[in-house]
């Protein structure tokens, strides 16, 4: 872990641990470091890319709520396409 870390104490019923401890054995690492590594992961899924310069909360609040949750490609209208790639 990089920088500054921050501690919880958080509450994990016994057979999710039970599970997890056998997949941290698999991997070669500590029960800790695995649920470490899974957090960092999944903190990473989905991140907002901010364009540089963006600092407005409403702004930046706003971005990505209009991405089509199809496929651009299949689209047929040219001008749909343009617009929804942005």
């Amino acid at each position: 872990m990089n920088g500054a870390t921050t501690r919880k104490l958080i509450d994990i019923k016994p057979s999710v641990i039970n599970a997890l401890k056998i997949k941290a054995r698999r991997k070669g690492v500590s029960l800790k470091r695995y649920i470490e590594d899974l957090l960092e992961e999944d903190s990473n899924k989905d991140v907002l890319h901010v364009p540089e310069g963006v600092t407005n909360a409403k702004v930046i609040a706003l971005i990505g709520v209009a991405k089509p949750s199809v496929d651009v490609d299949k689209i047929d209208d040219e001008r749909l396409q343009y617009i929804l790639s942005k």
